[in-house]
């Protein structure tokens, strides 16, 4: 088998210094499918210099100058490609897994763009993401001045409840993904509990401005228990409807792949509305408890009807709940909840009806469930599944 070229020292130094080309960086990447030219790369990047910077706060630029400097140092020392860097390198091998850690400094992506793609992700204010580690038992969240804006405790982020915050102009934005396979739970600073579901985002100010209206913005699924500020009204936004309320239980589902997007109110009273600011009492809809408003994406009109709220609740306390649901809608929620990818080659059955509970089954499982009532086969293959007749 041939093997690839080797790696140039100016190579490393266009990824490290963030200047390949999209080309370049794909060509990069195949070179290090290359076992020799993989551990070539994690010994230009596990070095002393590196573990003395990681222990302390991380200076990306002076970081990338010294490395060229160690480099170009080294290599008019040296000819052959071993020697020079056996002549700068020094090995720490109990640092496991530093090569990951150490590269993220410059690029969070390079390996595989996918590696945080079913994790959850805080992006902060000043563009930087942050991969949210669920088992991480104390992490603080910090704002681009070093200040400390809240914690995180395992699957929940409390951000600090700040109310001398009048002087600000502009909030500070963070946003939450939450992958599939995945739930996360908020505190906002105001005390709003915000539960997150699978494929969701949500942004929202990392601290309200005083005596302003408290907005957030989601795609996906969220249950909101609202703090209440008559002051302050709390507006979710989402592709479609507004909400707008003073503090109250709801749930918001508006994910981009479903062609609706619904609240359903569980306490209290909420207005809903679309295409503008504010909610107007004298035009626009309010919802009464045990109420879901939901719009066609591709309709203009409100539609108000009376639901069993614990059928659009139940994902908070871990239960995938189906109420004579078509297979076609039960089928995206499982490919969300369990993160697989379900492909249905049987058109006929996308339309049949379904109840079922499910808390701790597995999806496979889950679908001899299914399968029982209506059959059909099924074959899992990694992360895929294909529905056959």
């Amino acid at each position: 088998m041939k093997k690839n070229k080797d790696l140039d020292i100016n190579q490393i130094l266009k990824y490290l210094n963030n200047e390949m080309s999209e080309r370049e960086l794909t060509e990069f990447k195949k070179l290090l499918n290359d076992e020799e030219n993989l551990n070539e790369f994690k010994k230009y990047i596990i070095t002393d210099h590196y573990i003395q910077l990681g222990k302390n706060d991380f200076d990306n630029q002076k970081a990338s100058s010294l490395f060229q400097k160690q480099i170009q140092s080294t290599k008019s020392r040296t000819k052959t490609r071993k020697n020079r860097i056996n002549n700068y390198l020094k090995y720490a091998a109990v640092f496991v897994g530093l090569i990951i850690s150490a590269t993220l400094y410059y690029n969070n992506t390079f390996f595989g763009t996918g590696s945080t793609s079913n994790e959850v992700t805080l992006q902060l204010s000043d563009g930087s993401l942050e991969t949210i580690q669920e088992n991480e038992l104390f992490k603080e969240i910090k704002n681009n001045d070093g200040t400390v804006v809240g914690v995180q405790e395992k699957g929940k982020i409390v951000y600090q409840n700040e109310k001398n915050n009048i002087a600000e102009v502009k909030p500070s934005i963070n946003t939450l993904k939450v992958p599939y396979g995945r739930k996360f739970q908020l505190e906002l600073s105001d005390g709003t509990i915000v539960h997150v579901n699978a494929g969701s985002t949500l942004k929202f100010p990392v601290r309200f401005i005083a005596g302003q209206v408290r907005e957030v913005e989601l795609s996906g699924e969220a249950y909101f228990e609202v703090a209440r500020n008559e002051e302050a009204p709390f507006i979710v936004s989402t592709n479609g409807i507004k909400t707008e309320v003073l503090g109250t239980k709801f749930n918001v589902s508006s994910y981009t792949d479903d062609p609706f997007s619904e609240v359903v109110l569980v306490e209290g009273s909420v207005g809903v509305f679309k295409n503008k600011d504010r909610f107007n009492k004298d035009t626009d809809q309010i919802l009464k408890p045990n109420q879901k408003a939901s719009l066609l994406k591709s309709g203009q009109n409100l539609n108000i009807s009376t639901v069993k709220t614990e059928n659009y609740t139940a994902w908070v306390d871990g239960i995938l709940l189906f109420k004579n649901e078509s297979f076609e809608n039960i089928i995206k929620k499982l490919e969300r909840s369990y993160d697989k990818k379900i492909t249905i080659n049987y058109p006929k059955i996308k339309k049949e009806k379904f109840t079922g509970q499910f808390d701790v089954e597995n999806i496979e499982d889950v679908l001899k469930t299914f399968k029982s009532n209506t059959f059909f086969n099924f074959t899992i293959k990694e992360n895929e599944i294909i529905i056959n007749p």
